[in-house]
């Protein structure tokens, strides 16, 4: 009973042992970073396309993995497509805006660049304010986008969420080609180039958000903003007066459970890549922990504040259990190595002292037949070789059965008490055949 429980005791503790081995290779397949990165972004064309495009080449260049830039909805469309678990939609990093999608089970890389809310309404329309947007033709972004999202919210805080005739799924620059629009809300970088050449036609004009600061104070996402006179535009110049409003942030994201290498590598492929000089409006290094409200990625964390300690012990903390993890893992392949050798020599051994055991089986027949040879002859020439025989049968399997198991068997000694009485009888047969030819001898000899 003790030897089965042993038995399985050493099985359940193998399967643990293969187990952690498998958790810790997949853990560490999953700090790796993949050998293609998909980055979902936005409408072709737009700000975070073209953005995609400059993560991207900064990407390729530094870690050599194919990547590929995905045109989507928006914001929302993006969060889907970071938490999808079908393969064709799944993707490794994304641009959202703030407070556009719920953050739960996402995480924050860096915070991009100012996303400027912008009130663009169509000159002689008779437009001086977002209350004279009811009733008439907004575009507000494509469904799913985070320009969608925020536009809705502005109007929701002026009391107006639902009066406009929102022409659904339409591009901003849709103005320019359907005069029966009357403006837009879009919410962009303000490198935006479709943005820019919208407003250097001269046929908009750029309505100020009065209440900016009371909704900034309201959402933790909007900060108020000015946009400069003259910044689309010098001549004439666009705006024409600077104008309030208001700004969100364009985030970079990824999964909360991303691997800590794939964040490392993107943080230095933003900011040590020379990634700024291609666009501008990237938020310096120096200011991102101003423009997060939300709270970084772990890796992101310590690397934009390396001074942070709880940061800092939750590295060390992250780096022993690694190490630890990692021991374990070799301990449990060593193990698993010792016990498949073991194993295997253990068959080994059974199958030597299996085929022993046959072989000994076989001079134990060889015995018996000298046995019964030697009741049937009294003849002294037969016996003297039968009893040769005998001897050489012990001897051989003396040579050739050496294994300790078989050795120290009940059948080993049961074979050599077997051979020693078969010598015994022989030798007296032997000697009483020989004895009694020597009295027959003598009764024949002359009496003197």
């Amino acid at each position: 009973m003790f030897m089965v429980s042993t038995t399985v005791l050493r099985r359940v503790l193998g399967w643990i042992m293969a187990g952690v081995l498998v958790v810790s290779v997949v853990g560490w397949y999953a700090t790796r970073v993949p050998n293609e990165i998909k980055i979902a972004t936005g409408e072709k064309g737009g700000q975070y396309y073209k953005l995609g495009e400059h993560l991207k080449d900064s990407l390729e260049a530094r870690t050599g993995r194919h990547v590929i830039v995905e045109a989507t909805r928006g914001s929302v469309d993006n969060a889907d497509r970071l938490l999808s678990e079908e393969a064709d939609r799944t993707v490794d990093l994304a641009i959202l805006q703030g407070g556009a999608v719920s953050m739960d089970r996402l995480a924050v890389i860096a915070p991009y660049y100012p996303e400027v809310v912008h009130v663009i309404v169509r000159k002689g329309r008779g437009i001086r304010s977002i209350a004279d947007l009811t009733d008439r033709t907004v575009v507000l972004g494509s469904p799913g986008s985070g320009m969608r999202k925020s536009a809705r919210q502005i109007l929701e805080h002026y009391g107006r969420p639902e009066r406009q005739d929102d022409r659904e799924g339409r591009y901003f620059n849709s103005l320019l080609e359907d005069p029966a629009l009357d403006g837009a809300i879009v919410t962009s970088g303000m490198d935006n180039r479709d943005l820019k050449e919208l407003l250097r036609t001269g046929e908009f004009d750029l309505l100020p958000i009065r209440l900016a600061k009371a909704i900034s104070a309201f959402s933790i996402h909007f900060k108020e903003y000015e946009i400069p006179r003259g910044y689309y535009s010098a001549s004439p110049p666009v705006p024409a007066e600077s104008v309030t409003t208001v700004a969100t942030t364009a985030f970079l994201a990824t999964r909360a459970d991303a691997s800590p290498k794939l964040v490392t590598e993107v943080l230095a492929s933003l900011y040590e890549e020379g990634l700024q000089l291609k666009f501008p409006l990237l938020i310096p290094r120096k200011d991102v922990l101003s423009w997060s409200p939300i709270p970084l990625h772990p890796v992101a964390r310590r690397y934009f504040d390396p001074q942070d300690r709880v940061g800092w012990l939750a590295n060390v903390m992250e780096s022993l259990a690694a190490t630890k993890e990692l021991l374990f893992a070799f301990g449990a392949a060593l193990y698993l190595l010792w016990d498949r050798w073991r194993r295997l020599k253990e068959r080994e051994r059974q199958a030597l002292v299996k085929a022993e055991k046959e072989h000994l089986d076989a001079f134990l027949e060889e015995t018996l037949q000298i046995e019964a040879a030697q009741m049937d002859t009294t003849d002294v020439k037969e016996l003297q070789a039968l009893l040769d025989d005998v001897t050489r049968i012990k001897l051989r399997a003396l040579q050739e059965l050496t294994h300790e198991e078989l050795r120290g068997d009940r059948t080993f000694a049961i074979f050599l008490m077997q051979c020693a009485n078969l010598i015994n009888k022989v030798q007296m047969k032997i000697g009483a055949h020989a004895s009694g030819s020597r009295q027959s001898d003598e009764g024949r000899s002359p009496r003197n």
